[in-house]
């Protein structure tokens, strides 16, 4: 994850937004290795149920080794997500904002849910990370907050809006730091009505790490969940909502993990290394939440494209090895699988 192209295209504007979280946005691809469309593979192993997955800025439905593609309208899709009822949230990059749809389950647009565009070029902005709340009633994500005063210094923050009426005006979950710390990203909505999110800084040297944190209620005191020396970040939440698997990097890329641990509503247990990198992003869980789906490259080949793997029994005593499921596809990694049964 924390090796990637930046979405917001390495332009000048990295002197105007947050640089630490922007360091961390973008699609994870590599242009060293030959790879194909997914319509012309076919998977490794298969897979119960349905995985939604994205490349090159196109959706593609992964079911019974064969994947095929979501005709979803001509936009540059960089992230997707799981809505209720089996559709998809799906955001819609442009070189100065994003913008998050609703698709069905097949790629036609119900509605579009959060439009970021302006005629204004400094008032664009980019939303990432939409998530539902288990009640089906609001809609979470991570957008870019201007401070007025200091139109040079964007951090991301966390905010909310009502799922049925996503035009209403924001409510703010979270203050990111000050002086390009980067900000708040990746919140997953929780039954008790708060949510844990994953928020970046920078230390006094000028490394950035994140910790995940936990809130009960917007703009409350977060309480942090992991450290800053264990570096963890792109939380995802078991269906039973009892564990949580997280990429951890103990700030140093060499050392790159996925890790589960246990979840009771306020503190993680002792976390479990389910696959020891070597460039492990976007955890999900299987519908049974018996085992995990992620983007890793190649084991012997940090550089190479992002495939599919997978870990079963990733909550047993001792969990399955990590196996791969595609090969030659180079997935875009910051984009969190979308498992169905």
């Amino acid at each position: 994850m924390r090796r990637l192209l930046p979405v917001v295209a390495v332009m000048a504007l990295m002197a105007i937004f947050g640089f630490g979280i922007y360091s961390v946005l973008g699609t994870l691809k590599s242009s060293r290795h030959h790879t194909t469309k997914p319509t012309q593979s076919q998977a490794l192993i298969d897979l119960p149920g349905t995985v939604v997955v994205v490349q090159d800025g196109k959706i593609y439905r992964l079911n019974s080794l064969k994947f095929t593609p979501v005709k979803a309208p001509a936009y540059d899709w960089v992230q997707v997500e799981p809505a209720p009822g089996g559709d998809i949230l799906a955001v819609a990059y442009s070189s100065a904002y994003t913008n998050v749809y609703l698709l069905n389950a097949k790629g036609q647009v119900v509605r579009e849910l959060l439009s970021e565009s302006s005629s204004q070029y400094l008032n664009n902005h980019w939303a990432y990370y939409p998530k539902v709340s288990p009640d089906g009633k609001t809609l979470f994500y991570a957008a870019d907050w201007l401070d007025p005063s200091q139109g040079y210094n964007v951090d991301f923050q966390i905010q909310a809006v009502p799922f049925a009426n996503p035009s209403a005006y924001p409510v703010v979950w979270s203050q990111a730091g000050l002086w390009f710390q980067g900000g708040d990203v990746e919140p997953i909505p929780l039954a008790n009505g708060g949510i844990i999110y994953a928020k970046y800084n920078i230390d006094t040297l000028g490394n950035t790490y994140a910790q995940l944190v936990y809130v009960s209620s917007p703009y409350a005191t977060p309480d942090s969940l992991t450290t800053a020396a264990q570096d963890c970040a792109e939380p995802a939440l078991s269906p039973s909502g009892t564990e949580i698997a997280m990429v951890c990097t103990k700030n140093s890329l060499q050392s790159t993990t996925l890790q589960v641990a246990s979840w009771n509503g306020t503190t993680l247990g002792t976390p479990v290394v389910i696959s020891a990198g070597p460039e492990p992003a976007s955890p999900t869980w299987s519908p049974d939440g018996k085992s995990v789906l992620y983007l890793n490259t190649l084991l012997t080949d940090k550089s190479s494209p992002f495939q599919l793997w997978w870990v079963p029994k990733a909550t047993a005593l001792k969990p399955g090895a990590p196996q791969q499921v595609t090969a030659d596809l180079n997935f875009t990694a910051t984009s969190p699988p979308v498992w169905t049964a």
